[in-house]
């Protein structure tokens, strides 16, 4: 009887417990089905309307129905989400994405741009007056130029006013690359043998003569249309670097001096500002100053450890003023962070300032460790800022920019077996400004 009692009790409950777990207790469903959502957006134009670079270029897209806060507008070209940098209603300032996977693709067509505010349920595209997509293009700001690798390292570069690149690699050959149409080139000897592996200094100058040096006290010249290369001059202490200024001056620095030498008649260097317990590594002429970038290994604690510096040109000949401090790198990348390799100016007297690369060691193994390749110091507000963060990598050894919108860099990898590590090449960079003169390549 007992036995029955219990298994009716037990029957009972578990009735219960079956019937009770069917009461769903959820919260209310968010879903609202009466609810249209905000309105779609809808692309009436985009400027530029067709092409850009990729992931450093800006779009604006006219239109409706955005959202004021940028943050809450979904932008797409194909897979890749842009930035949306600013927004009204009716306007989108929007950053591009990277798009392009192979190092070796410099353009991509037919994307698709669309766009939703958060809210909203379908995308609105960015359409031809027929309804059909419009396709968009994205193209690389920096590309690989002139066929290097690690089989020809390549060390220093310039051009001529014309625009085309003479390159010098550790095979002692300097070649000229002719632009062919947009990303094409021919490449020539132009200096059969330059005699030494690695050459740390090249400029064109007066009458299509080209210079370089070699980190030792020697100058070398090659003659107009190139040619067998020959001894210029010997300085004092060993230079790293040069640069003309408009008189025909060729200023040259390395260890303990700049030298002003004259590359007419009989050459000549003289020492003409002390730069005592200095490593310079960049020398670059701009608005009738000497620029000169590098480290200081002095004990005077008033000197930055890391920095730029100019002295004013005070004569045809050459004489140069006191030595003045523009920038401590310091204040940028701390006492241990990397390095200035090259420096340049565009026409708006911006300083481009071109970093060595860092990696972590942990014993034998070694990885890259990205840092901006090229900041942009505005010399009067001090401010600093990176340049085509995105898609440059370090180091930026060398550089030059042509006679028109482009900075032709070195990537001399220092590791290139490092995990992670950027390939040694040319790069290309394509921006929408030109360079401060080259006075050697305009005498």
């Amino acid at each position: 009887m007992k036995k029955d009692q219990i298994f009716c009790v037990i029957v009972a409950m578990t009735t219960f417990l079956v019937f009770s777990a069917c009461d769903n207790n959820y919260p209310p469903s968010p879903w609202n089905a009466n609810d249209p959502g905000k309105p779609n957006a809808v692309i009436t134009s985009i400027s530029p309307a067709d092409t850009t670079f990729e992931g450093v270029g800006t779009i604006e897209i006219s239109g409706q129905n955005f959202s004021a806060v940028a943050e809450e507008n979904i932008v797409f070209f194909n897979a890749e989400r842009g930035v949306v940098l600013e927004a009204t209603p009716t306007l989108l300032t929007v950053q591009t994405p990277v798009v392009m996977t192979s190092p070796t693709q410099n353009w991509l067509d037919s994307i698709k741009i669309k766009l939703a505010p958060q809210g909203a349920y379908e995308f609105g595209a960015y359409l031809n007056p027929d309804g059909t997509n419009h396709p968009y293009r994205l193209k690389r700001a920096a590309i690989e130029y002139g066929s290097y690798d690690a089989g020809d390292k390549p060390h220093a570069l310039d051009c001529d006013s014309t625009g085309a690149l003479y390159v010098v690699g550790e095979t002692k050959v300097i070649y000229k690359i002719v632009p062919n149409g947009v990303y094409g080139f021919t490449k020539t000897s132009y200096c059969p043998n330059t005699g030494f592996a690695i050459i740390t200094g090249l400029k064109m100058g007066p009458d299509g003569r080209l210079f370089y040096l070699r980190k030792e006290k020697n100058i070398y010249v090659v003659p107009a249309g190139g040619g067998a290369k020959s001894e210029l001059v010997k300085v004092s202490s060993k230079v790293t670097d040069l640069d003309f200024d408009q008189n025909g001056t060729l200023f040259v620095a390395g260890a303990d001096s700049i030298y002003a030498v004259n590359t007419t008649g009989t050459p000549k260097g003289t020492g003409v500002a002390e730069y005592k317990d200095f490593a310079i590594v960049s020398v670059r002429v701009y608005d009738n100053y000497v620029y000169v970038a590098g480290t200081y290994k002095g004990t005077d604690a008033t000197i930055a450890k890391k920095g730029i510096w100019r002295n004013a040109i005070t004569s045809t000949a050459g004489a140069l003023g006191t030595r003045e401090e523009v920038y401590d790198w310091t204040d940028n990348v701390g006492a241990n962070g990397p390095d200035i390799l090259s420096i340049t100016f565009d026409e708006d007297g911006n300083l481009y300032i071109g970093s060595k690369e860092s990696y972590v060691t942990v014993g034998d193994a070694s990885t890259f460790v990205k840092n901006t390749a090229i900041s942009i110091l505005n010399k009067d507000t001090q401010t600093i800022e990176p340049f085509y963060a995105s898609v440059l990598n370090p180091p930026v050894t060398y550089m030059t920019w042509d006679n028109q919108n482009h900075i032709y860099c070195v990537r001399l990898t220092e590791l290139e077996a490092a995990t992670g590590a950027p390939t040694i090449r040319v790069i290309r960079v394509e921006l929408n400004k030109h360079g401060a003169p080259y006075y050697g390549r305009q005498l």
